[in-house]
Parts: structure tokens; sequence; C-alpha cells
């Protein structure tokens, strides 16, 4: 009996799975089970599943059980995915036949996108393809003929200056001293080209301001410092000796002042030249009076960061030396009486000159004249006590 009511239950639940509909069975006699006789469900038509509405059907009485409104199952769900209307329908796959199995899509690819089996890469052979040459513009190609024209045009624009040697000499020369240069590419000086230029900027009527001119002669000549006084020596030796001797003071004192000439390659240049020799123009006297220093209490005198009294003397008494007793007497002489005179008092009167640096004079006079200081104030004129 027990298992004729688990079979009745199994039939019962299959039915209700497979869309059977059951109606009531009369009671064996014996057992009092039911038999039980399952009606086949219509087979599905093949293609696209249509979901269909399922009608409502009575159960009839049996035995006296009153009508049950049946309710209306669900179809079951099958493994089977449906299609959408439209779309061919999936072959079948033969009974027993193993899944296909499908490729694995590598991470990162479309989920619906079938894996591809990379093809092998065939080696491609490169052919050497030669290099044409590229067409210039026309722009370019004119900034190539200008090129061309200005390098060509570049020695004559540097020797225009032969254009001017009558009208202008000074520029003429200043050109000149661009491409013949007066020290060598050892470094040394070219003696003979130097004196040239010398004697043609020495003549009347070359230069015409004396402190620019020479000074700008001087920075396109680019003497080294350790070959000025060497230069130097040519200046004085050729410009004592021109026809503009009586500007050499000035010319030598605006070297100096124009930070062009280091006062020791000066001081050198003056010594050589002079040796044991006298200032017969009174160019050493003219040039010490330019450079001495400026006072407090004088309008005149070079005024220098650094420049003081103690230079200028030091500047003065090697230049003293070097000549002779005599000419150094003269020279110092004219030197303090110029002083005296430009500045319109006597020297003791004169802040810059203290009893110290007067006594210094007063014996420097002494040793050059070779007097004693008793004599001294009737060989000179000037007030020195």
């Amino acid at each position: 009996l027990g298992r004729a009511h688990s079979v009745r239950r199994r039939s019962t639940a299959m039915a209700e799975g497979a869309g059977v509909r059951r109606r009531p069975l009369p009671e064996d006699a014996a057992t009092g089970a039911r038999p039980l006789k399952l009606s086949k469900a219509a087979p599905a038509p093949k293609g696209t599943i249509a979901k269909a509405p399922v009608a409502k059907a009575g159960v009839a009485k049996v035995g006296g059980m009153p009508k049950v409104a049946p309710t209306s199952k669900a179809p079951a769900k099958s493994g089977v995915p449906q299609q959408r209307p439209g779309a061919p329908a999936a072959a079948k796959r033969p009974p027993g036949a193993a899944p296909a199995q499908m490729a694995k899509v590598p991470a990162g690819t479309a989920s619906g996108a079938l894996a591809k089996r990379p093809l092998p890469k065939q080696p491609v052979g490169k052919q050497p393809m030669a290099k044409q040459p590229a067409a210039k513009a026309p722009a370019a190609a004119a900034e190539e003929a200008d090129g061309a024209s200005q390098a060509t045009d570049a020695p004559k624009r540097a020797e225009s200056w032969k254009e001017f040697s009558d009208v202008d000499p000074l520029y003429a020369m200043l050109g000149e001293l661009g491409t013949k240069k007066v020290i060598t590419p050892e470094g040394e000086v070219d003696e003979d080209t130097l004196q040239s230029y010398l004697h043609r900027l020495t003549r009347q009527g070359v230069v015409s301001n004396t402190r620019k001119d020479w000074i700008e002669v001087w920075a396109t000549m680019g003497i080294p410092i350790e070959k000025q006084d060497r230069v130097l020596q040519h200046i004085v030796t050729i410009g004592l000796e021109s026809e503009v001797s009586d500007t050499m003071p000035e010319v030598l004192a605006e070297l100096v002042k124009g930070h062009r000439v280091k006062i020791k390659a000066m001081e050198e240049a003056i010594a050589t030249v002079f040796e044991c020799g006298c200032d017969e123009r009174g160019c050493l006297a003219r040039f010490l009076h330019l450079i001495f220093p400026k006072s407090p209490t004088s309008e005149w005198g070079w005024s220098r960061v650094g420049w003081s009294w103690q230079q200028w003397w030091s500047t003065a008494d090697r230049i003293f030396r070097a000549l002779d007793p005599s000419s150094a007497f003269e020279c110092l002489r004219n030197v303090l009486t110029t002083i005296e005179a430009e500045s319109g008092a006597y020297l003791p009167h004169q802040q810059i000159w203290d009893e110290k640096r007067l006594a210094i004079v007063r014996k420097a006079l002494c040793t050059y004249g070779e007097l004693a200081e008793d004599e001294l104030p009737a060989a000179i004129d000037i007030v020195l006590t």
C-alpha cells in the first residue's frame, strides 16, 4: 500500500511537470488504490517555441468530491534556450554525442567573439629604396643664394676701408687694423706693422680728438697687458719726433686715464725711452701735471678711486730717476711751478701738500740739483716752506 501511494505521488508530480491533465480513476477494490493512466502530452512543435496559454479545465466530481478549479502551471524550464522570432532553428545534437567544446576566449576580448587561432607571420623581404634628393623650397634656395652672395661680399666689405684712405685716413686705418693685426698669432708685436701705423697716425690732421681717437685705435690694436710697455715705447719715440709732438703728453695721459694702459707699463716705457736722457720738450712735466690727483680744495686734477698723492709721487720718482740728474731737477721744478700756478696758491697753503710731502720734494730737488737745503730757495722760484 505504501509503495502504491509513493508511485501515485511520483506520477502526479511527473504529470504536473509535463503539463498532463489527470482525471480521477476508480479505486482498486482490492487495494483501494487508483490505477494510474497517463496521457501523453502533445509533442512540442519544432522550430520556435511559443508560449500558448493553458486552458482552464474543470475537475469532474468523483465520489461526491467538489470541483476544484485547476491552477495553470507554467511550462517547465528546459535546458534549451529560447530563440528569437525569425532566427534560424538550432541544429539538434544527436543522442549520445558530446557537447561541442567552445574555444576559450582570452581575457580582454568581447564575450560574443570567437577566439581565432593566430596565423604564423610570414617574413616580408624589404626592398631598399633609393633616397631621392628632397626638392628645396624656393625660399630655402633664395636663402642659400643670399648666404653665398654675403660670403662673397664679406671680403669686399672688410676691405672697403681702402676707399677712404684719402678722405678719412683714421677710419681707413681702423679698418686696416682689423685685417692686418699688430699682434702676431704667436702673441708677439709686429714692430714693422706697428711703426707703419704710428707714422701715419702722428701726421698732422689725422687725429682730431686726442682722447677719443687714440683710445679707439688702442682698443682696435688689441694689445695684451704684457706687451703694453713695448708698444708704448714706440708711441713715445715716434710721437716725440713727429709733427704732433706737442700732443704726446695728452696722448699718454688719456691712455692712462681711459684705463687702456696700466700705470706700471707707462712707467717702464718712459724709463726705457728717457734712460739717462732729458725732457727737452717738457713732455714728462706736462704728463705728470695731467695725472696729478685732485685734492678736496682744487677744481682740477685726476679723480680716481685709489689714486692719491703717494701713488703719483711713486710714478714721478721712478721717471725722475731714469733721467739725467740735471734734467730730473728741471722736470720736477717745472711740475711744481705748474701745479702752483694752476691752483692759484702756494703749495704750503694747499691741503694736499702737508709738511711731510713738502720735505720729500725739497730733498729730491736738493739731490737732483746737488744743492744744500739752504741753497734751494735761491735756485727755485716756488715756495716749499
